[in-house]
């Protein structure tokens, strides 16, 4: 063979390439507008918060240490509203062993972007994180404040719930 044989399918493959976008670097998916389903796999309690902001959390996904943090803050958040050590231990194992990236469920770690997209622990990238504030700010502007309780409404699956202010505001600051 001459070698300039594979200079000749050089140009297809290439012409190929550039009209599939598969030569292009790689951006971001759309990452999905956010969505809970509570405590997964566990029954809503009342530390349903707790769930919504680990959700909030697993959400865009990232790091490994990212995923960590999530995991311990959800355990402490269920220990101080239930004052139960075995709730809280058994909800933060459970997470740590069904909530990794690389599988497709719902409630995998970075479960907002279409699978495989982050299929593994990374930071996210300035154009993902783009997309995380400006889903988290419409995200924001549903929910409502209920004077008779000062927790805030969410809408979840069609069904109004109910957070602390205190986590209202870990995820809208400007609450």
């Amino acid at each position: 063979m001459s070698e300039g044989k594979p200079r000749r399918l050089l140009v297809p493959a290439l012409t190929l390439c550039l009209s599939l976008g598969a030569c292009r670097p790689a951006s971001a998916a759309d990452l999905a507008d956010f969505k809970s389903d509570g405590c997964s796999m566990f029954p809503d309690g009342n530390y349903y918060g707790c769930c919504y902001l680990h959700d909030v959390a697993y959400w865009p996904g990232g790091t490994a240490e990212a995923r960590e943090l999530a995991d311990k803050s959800l355990r402490a958040c269920v220990l101080e509203i239930t004052r139960n050590k075995v709730l809280a231990e058994t909800m933060y194992r459970g997470v740590r062993m069904g909530g990794g990236p690389g599988r497709p469920t719902q409630y995998r770690w970075g479960y907002g972007w279409p699978f495989p997209y982050r299929k593994e622990y990374a930071p996210l990238t300035p154009e993902e994180q783009n997309q995380v504030a400006e889903k988290t700010r419409t995200l924001c502007k549903t929910f409502r404040l209920n004077p008779s309780t000062g927790g805030f409404v969410i809408l979840v699956a069609d069904v109004n719930r109910e957070i602390s202010a205190r986590q209202a505001r870990q995820i809208c600051h400007d609450l």
